[in-house]
């Protein structure tokens, strides 16, 4: 990851971060893993791309459905 998505990544999060109650520290883990698992959905479909994904608790079918590829083909992937 590059330093200017990295930059564009905590814009994203802080202002998220902020709209929730609790706290801070964990508010912000949130928000960074949810704008995270966001900016990799952006990313094409890649060994590196699921294998993160699945590391972040991404479910096999819901990147199944965003990438609309079926549950033998990913694991085609990552062998």
């Amino acid at each position: 990851m590059t330093h200017e998505e990295t930059k564009m990544i905590m814009r994203t999060a802080v202002p998220l971060a902020r709209e929730m109650k609790g706290d801070w520290n964990i508010r912000m883990s949130m928000a960074l893993k949810s704008v995270m698992i966001d900016h990799y959905f952006t990313k094409t479909l890649s060994k590196q791309v699921i294998q993160f994904l699945l590391a972040k608790g991404v479910s096999y079918r819901r990147i199944c459905k965003h990438y609309g590829v079926y549950r033998h083909q990913l694991n085609g992937l990552l062998k």
